[in-house]
């Protein structure tokens, strides 16, 4: 009797390792707050938390210890924000949620690295203007309803509201293009980004783990952020 439920024991190793591996970098039993419970019930903000915390020990690790009150802090803030995403709009919450989540991983990897904010990076001043050539503009326009083929031009002229928030970010960016045009580094970080955006609308329609659907409206609106965030240089 003793040998079976050892071996049964065992035998569930694998599982609960994997469902570790699967979920976020806390312990969901302990979750109480509305952040903390989205991430434990949705795969992707699960992997999104989980490259945060991966981050955040890469970026703790190489901080002098004389700075690492102020990065806690700067941490904190960001929790609070995360937090603060909580509303009564389900789905405006969530997207909330997952931008949040993003730009943060984003910038812990970046910090990571060895570099600046992504922010940072898009507001740096440009003092070598002559030495990084303009990069080709990404293949970014606004979706003609109807008339504009393939499934992200379906889903934004059948989905109210989607087609504004189209033509807005290819505004945004136009417009951050010309704020930029001047700082040739911004501007290739900010084309970067629009290119990303472009595949990053196609690859919706194979989303894993989320409504394709949802998939495009968050990303459409993340982008927009960015964009408006990396305009400001």
């Amino acid at each position: 009797m003793i040998r079976a439920l050892i071996l049964a024991a065992l035998a569930l190793l694998p599982l609960r390792a994997t469902a570790q591996q699967a979920g976020p970098s806390f312990d969901c039993r302990q979750a109480r707050a509305w952040d903390e419970r989205q991430i434990c019930a949705q795969a992707d903000l699960a992997e999104l938390d989980r490259r945060i915390a991966a981050a955040w020990r890469a970026v703790t690790d190489r901080t002098p210890t004389d700075q690492r009150a102020a990065l806690q802090a700067a941490q904190r803030a960001w929790l609070g924000e995360r937090r603060g995403c909580e509303g009564p709009q389900a789905r405006e919450a969530q997207s909330c949620l997952r931008r949040a989540m993003r730009a943060r991983a984003r910038d812990l990897e970046v910090m990571a690295q060895g570099g600046a904010s992504s922010t940072a990076i898009a507001s740096a001043p440009d003092t070598k203007p002559n030495l990084v050539a303009p990069p080709p503009p990404a293949a970014l326009r606004a979706v003609s309803c109807p008339g504009t083929a393939g499934w992200v031009a379906t889903q934004i002229c059948a989905t109210p509201g989607m087609a504004a928030t189209d033509a807005a970010v290819v505004r945004d960016a136009e417009a951050a293009r010309a704020r930029l045009a001047r700082n040739p580094a911004a501007l290739a970080s900010l084309e970067a980004l629009l290119t990303r955006y472009v595949s990053a609308r196609e690859a919706c329609a194979r989303a894993t783990g989320r409504l394709p659907l949802d998939c495009l409206q968050e990303t459409m609106e993340d982008a927009q952020a960015q964009i408006r965030r990396a305009g400001v240089g």
